[in-house]
């Protein structure tokens, strides 16, 4: 692939980048988050489009977007500038959530900066790194805990479900959690 294939690949799977044929900062932070969120197999995560990142970008087209066996790209694309930011850790868990509780909504994941501010998320939010997403709570904390698949757990205070998983453990985690022990907190 050149560069403009890469950034139409990009594109299509919904980075908002040119197609300029330039390699420039822009083009390199989107194969690297691509690189980062990539969860069919590990890929190097350094910002150049190699043989291997050309294979992964031609089989997330050719899945339809998708960054892990149920997701796609898009799913975690910032409400606020577009841009897609996720971790494979994130995605993985994810499916082993979605085969135990089936389809799961992600309402809300990465968070560009001003978007986060907007909507009132903490300072150094896990969305901020691409590392949680907001989901359509089905299942209880204790259910959640026990999968061991997420660091850091948001529940509704009134019912008990689980609305918010991350993956604080891939970094930068500041509270501790674990997946075996995560961190956990209520909404209202």
């Amino acid at each position: 692939m050149d560069t403009k294939e890469v950034q139409a690949a990009l594109r299509g799977l919904g980075w908002p980048i040119d197609i300029d044929g330039s390699f420039g900062g822009q083009t390199k932070e989107a194969v690297s988050d691509f690189q980062r969120g990539f969860a069919f197999y590990d890929l190097l995560v350094d910002g150049f489009a190699g043989p291997q990142t050309h294979e992964a970008l031609r089989r997330s087209l050719d899945s339809g977007g998708r960054c892990g066996e149920h997701f796609s790209f898009g799913e975690f694309r910032s409400k606020g500038n577009g841009w897609i930011k996720v971790h494979r850790e994130l995605v993985r868990a994810l499916d082993h959530y979605r085969q135990r509780y089936g389809p799961t909504v992600v309402i809300s994941a990465y968070r560009d900066p001003l978007h986060n501010a907007k909507v009132g998320g903490a300072p150094n939010s896990q969305h901020l790194y691409g590392n949680a997403a907001d989901i359509r709570p089905v299942a209880s904390v204790n259910a959640v805990r026990n999968l061991g698949l997420f660091s850091g757990l948001g529940y509704q205070a009134a019912s008990g479900q689980v609305r918010h998983v991350d993956v604080r453990h891939v970094g930068p985690n500041t509270t501790g959690g674990s997946a075996q022990h995560p961190t956990v907190w209520r909404y209202g």
